[in-house]
């Protein structure tokens, strides 16, 4: 997977590329849909109608915990215990040992050194909804890393993300607020359609 680390476009997120395969109290980024006069949903519960507000706002989480990851691996060169907590609060299996593989090429290859130990968090905004269930997300997003990286990275033409149910015992030290845990994502260097991986209820 690609993000895989999540795979936002540099060092772990993008060291794999595309697979099935970041505390906490920023506003959700905003979305092409119309501005609502009732406030955001909050990331921390599972809502009765899932909408791009929602999925934005967990989003904000995630990255948050992506990004200490990130800073952490970029500061200590160690896929130490700290980073693994963060992926493992963030990524479901399998793509929970595809991201510490892909943090520990990183480091042998020197992807790292594009990581700014005291970076801000990656960006990700829903563009469309595809599916969006008590169980399973699905969406098209665009991802903005640049508030993590020294140089611009190659960013995907299209670029999507299947959001489950995080495991149960996966997130011991409370570091993911959400219920919700990357499945799998994929990108594309050119524009492309691909069809939700939640499967029908």
């Amino acid at each position: 997977m690609r993000r895989t680390l999540l795979a936002l476009g540099g060092v772990v997120l993008l060291t794999v590329s595309a697979c099935s395969s970041r505390s906490h109290d920023a506003a959700p980024p905003t979305t092409s849909t119309p501005r609502s006069t009732t406030s955001a949903p909050g990331p921390y519960s599972i809502p009765t109608v899932i909408t791009v507000a929602y999925v934005n706002s967990v989003f904000v989480v995630l990255n948050h915990v992506y990004s200490n990851a990130e800073r952490e691996l970029a500061s200590t060169r160690q896929v130490n215990a700290e980073v693994r907590a963060d992926l493992r609060a963030i990524f479901n299996d399998p793509a929970y040992d595809q991201q510490v593989q892909a943090a520990e090429a990183s480091l042998k290859q020197g992807v790292i050194n594009n990581v700014r130990p005291d970076g801000g968090d990656a960006e990700t905004v829903v563009d469309r909804l595809i599916t969006g269930t008590s169980a399973c997300i699905f969406v098209e997003t665009t991802s903005d890393p640049s508030a993590l990286f020294v140089e611009p990275v190659l960013e995907p033409a299209s670029e999507y993300f299947e959001l489950l149910l995080k495991q149960p015992g996966a997130d011991p030290l409370g570091l993911n607020s959400t219920p919700w845990a990357y499945g799998a994502d994929e990108v594309f260097l050119k524009p492309t359609s691909v069809a939700s991986k939640c499967e029908p209820a």
